[in-house]
């Protein structure tokens, strides 16, 4: 990964875990290659560095204590919040304690994920476009680890030309040709609009589709039916190991009022929406590069790839806004 990309990521946030993850008080994520730990619960959680300063124990082991982060070592504390150690049981009686304290991190808790940032962010938390309200019912699904990159992963979620050939099976026999498509800018966030419909089928029974994505990976689908209910899919996916070569994907399913009053079973979506991802991981984990690249003239274009070839664009331009704020 290059150093100004790197840079850039660790200025950014990725979800770490989902909230229902960390039921039990505790659990694991890692950014670039930083292991960390997450504990807390659905109000408030910490997200700090994961192995204990003592004797470098992975604190994902560990379980929470009257709220605190218990090191399964030899039973150190530390605080939610600040992790800073308050306990150290070996200690006798009136013994002071050496000054230790866990690094921890921005925390925030957003659609049923725990997102964290390395370093001071450089842009806001990214949200769902603005029509997801309390109205919606939204799931996170079960998160996938993927050995390939984040922007290969990120252009391959909106990639409507792969539709008829990796996705057969769940999607049916939809249209091959990609119609024309307008890319709409709004600072970091890039929409377009488009439809979804099989051969022999009037369009005004097709699906409309609503694109949107916020740089740097955090992108989503709106399908909205002929009867008038819509459904969700968005995808962030974090670079686990430092080259970014190896992703944590994360997940969100959902459905509007309308479609929940049409009888619409969000555990439906959910295990329907699966299944797409598991028929793209084979295709992503075998793509070469492993990572999609930001110059535009190493690959063969299409009028269909409008997006990954817009999207490339505006990422590099992101790290040079990153690069110029230094």
């Amino acid at each position: 990964m290059d150093p100004v990309e790197y840079e850039t990521l660790r200025h950014m946030w990725f979800p770490v875990a989902r909230v229902a993850d960390i039921e039990n008080g505790v659990a694991s994520g890692s950014i670039l290659g930083e292991e960390l730990v997450v504990y807390g619960d659905e109000r408030s959680v910490t997200v700090a560095e994961g192995f204990c300063p003592h004797r470098g124990v992975a604190l994902r082991l560990g379980q929470l204590r009257e709220g605190a982060l218990e090191c399964p070592y030899h039973g150190w504390l530390f605080e939610a919040g600040n992790g800073r150690c308050t306990r150290i049981p070996s200690l006798p009686p009136g013994r002071g304690r050496p000054h230790a304290a866990l690094r921890t991190y921005a925390a925030e808790i957003s659609y049923g994920l725990v997102w964290s940032c390395l370093e001071d962010p450089f842009l806001p938390l990214p949200r769902l476009p603005e029509y997801v309200d309390e109205a919606w019912q939204l799931g996170a699904g079960e998160p996938y680890t993927l050995n390939c990159g984040m922007r290969q992963l990120t252009e391959n979620f909106r990639d409507k030309a792969h539709f008829p050939f990796v996705h057969a099976e769940t999607m049916g026999d939809v249209d091959q040709v990609v119609e024309s498509y307008r890319i709409v800018r709004d600072g970091w966030r890039l929409g377009w609009s488009s439809s979804l419909g099989a051969e022999g089928i009037p369009e005004e029974f097709s699906h409309h589709l609503d694109y949107r994505i916020t740089l740097p990976v955090f992108a989503s689908i709106c399908v909205s039916s002929p009867s008038g209910g819509r459904r969700l899919v968005a995808q962030v996916t974090t670079p686990v190991s430092a080259d970014g070569l190896r992703v944590r994907q994360f997940w969100l399913a959902g459905t509007d009022a309308v479609s929940t009053a049409q009888g619409a079973e969000l555990a439906d979506v959910l295990a329907y929406e699966r299944q797409v991802f598991e028929e793209d991981h084979p295709i992503v984990e075998n793509q070469r590069p492993v990572e999609a690249p930001l110059d535009l003239y190493s690959q063969v274009h299409t009028p269909a790839d409008k997006f990954s070839i817009t999207y490339r664009r505006v990422y590099t331009e992101l790290l040079e806004s990153y690069k110029a704020r230094q």
